[in-house]
């Protein structure tokens, strides 16, 4: 809706969200307000979530924006990030840390479709699953496209990404450890195998395609080989 260097707006159900993720807070900051002071109409009684990505926000700093805001007739109600500061801190203040989930279910919608091949079902999205999208199947779960922090996969079967993976996955839901999860590039904020979950994923540099899995009882994490039949 509205594009600058440092903010974006667009609107959401839950009401605007606002996209803050790069620049110094101040700046960040200072923009916001004054796009809704220029634009007091429009904002005027507006619920807002906001998306400062990996930036660690004090107390301070939060409750400050969330006065002016409130002062301005605007309701401050969320805050995402992929910071674990930022997030504490707004859950102190009560706010929320995530949107509500989009379930994606029995009836997949126009982006989804379903692929049958040797007797089992899968379900294809063909598109990048955002914050706050979740797809959950008793299928098979096959992205084709990225999944953001925020996004979340739930599957009673495997999980195959052709992408990024750096949102929630949880293959085997009703307990089948034989599942896998096979990414592109394998940064979860969770892994999940059945109630296997796996510890988190430090990584830096290159990465390659990876498939995780549940051998012996334990959580293994190796290269997507399809010569070792994975």
């Amino acid at each position: 809706m509205e594009n600058s260097s440092l903010i974006q707006i667009k609107g959401i159900r839950e009401g605007l969200l606002i996209n803050a993720e790069s620049g110094s807070w101040d700046d960040r900051r200072t923009e916001i307000l004054n796009m809704v002071k220029q634009k007091e109409t429009f904002f005027k009684g507006a619920r807002v979530c906001l998306d400062v990505n990996d930036s660690a926000l004090r107390v301070k700093q939060i409750t400050q924006l969330r006065d002016q805001l409130s002062d301005l007739d605007v309701t401050l109600w969320a805050i995402l990030s992929t910071a674990e500061a930022t997030i504490s801190n707004a859950r102190v203040l009560g706010l929320e840390t995530s949107l509500p989930v989009k379930k994606e279910t029995k009836e997949p919608k126009e982006s989804s479709e379903r692929v049958e091949s040797t007797g089992e079902k899968a379900v294809l999205v063909n598109k990048t699953l955002r914050a706050g999208y979740k797809v959950e199947s008793m299928d098979h779960v096959i992205i084709i496209g990225d999944v953001n922090p925020g996004a979340e996969i739930v599957s009673a079967g495997n999980i195959i990404i052709w992408g990024k993976l750096k949102g929630s996955a949880i293959a085997g839901a009703e307990g089948n450890l034989k599942a896998v999860i096979c990414a592109m590039e394998l940064r979860p904020t969770q892994l999940r195998i059945g109630e296997k979950v796996f510890p988190p994923q430090q990584k830096k540099g290159k990465t390659f395609p990876e498939v995780a899995y549940i051998e012996n009882d334990e959580c293994k994490i190796e290269l997507w080989n399809k010569e070792k039949g994975r």
